[in-house]
């Protein structure tokens, strides 16, 4: 656990593009030792920002998503266990193997950002301009060699990194009643996914996507067998 504890504290330092290994030795045991230390983070995330909070130092952001949804308790279970995680991962760690699938995220986040600041759908159609014009970069500037490209792609890593870590928490400030306009202070109140999502980033670009899936999956499984059984 320590070796993994370090592995991971290591990686997050500096990140950087590795291989995959073709077989993870005890999978079970490796998602559930990185699920524990998920939940150890996003305990602490939860009370820092408990904290902030209780102290007023910080806004209340309001009741959170799932109190106020109308779902059923098993379509809430099948959504946040199995969907929101898919699409999650698929959204947020698949293109980080792939420089050309993440202009695609870019393109996508810079819509979304727009849309949040404007509070109008219309500003996501940025995001087809923003795609082009760094896909034509792209094109041009670098997908001619294979060296050039790697070169780039390998020194911008560590910050596409962290910058997807920090889009996905802050996607998850909708979690609060007033979270979307409190978005100059997004980190603070999603420290618990920031963290989770720098984990399932390592996970994702150490172990494949499944096993960030799954470690996604199970982190979602403790709170909402929590809502669903309680009185």
């Amino acid at each position: 656990m320590s070796n993994l504890n370090f592995e991971l504290i290591a990686y997050l330092k500096n990140p950087y593009l590795t291989r995959i290994p073709e077989k993870v030795e005890h999978p079970f045991l490796l998602v559930f030792r990185l699920g524990l230390i998920c939940l150890v983070v996003g305990i602490t995330g939860g009370l820092i920002l408990g904290g902030l909070i209780g102290l007023k130092l910080i806004p209340d952001p309001g009741q959170s998503s799932i109190s106020r949804t109308s779902m059923s308790r098993p379509v809430l279970f099948i959504f946040a266990v199995f969907i929101g995680p898919l699409v999650e991962e698929l959204v947020f760690r698949a293109q980080l193997r792939r420089l050309s699938a993440s202009i695609a995220f870019v393109a996508f986040i810079c819509g979304a950002i727009l849309t949040t600041i404007l509070q109008t759908n219309w500003a996501f159609m940025i995001s087809p301009f923003v795609f082009v014009l760094l896909y034509l970069i792209y094109r041009y500037r670098l997908a001619g060699s294979v060296t050039v490209k790697f070169q780039f792609w390998e020194r911008i890593f560590p910050w596409h990194f962290h910058l997807t870590a920090i889009c996905f928490a802050l996607v998850h400030l909708s979690n609060f009643e007033n979270g979307t306009g409190m978005l100059s202070l997004g980190l603070l109140y999603t420290l618990p996914q920031l963290g989770v999502g720098l984990i399932l980033g390592y996970t994702r670009m150490n172990y494949g996507l499944k096993y960030s899936y799954a470690l996604h999956a199970l982190y979602n499984l403790g709170p909402m067998l929590l809502f669903l059984y309680k009185p």
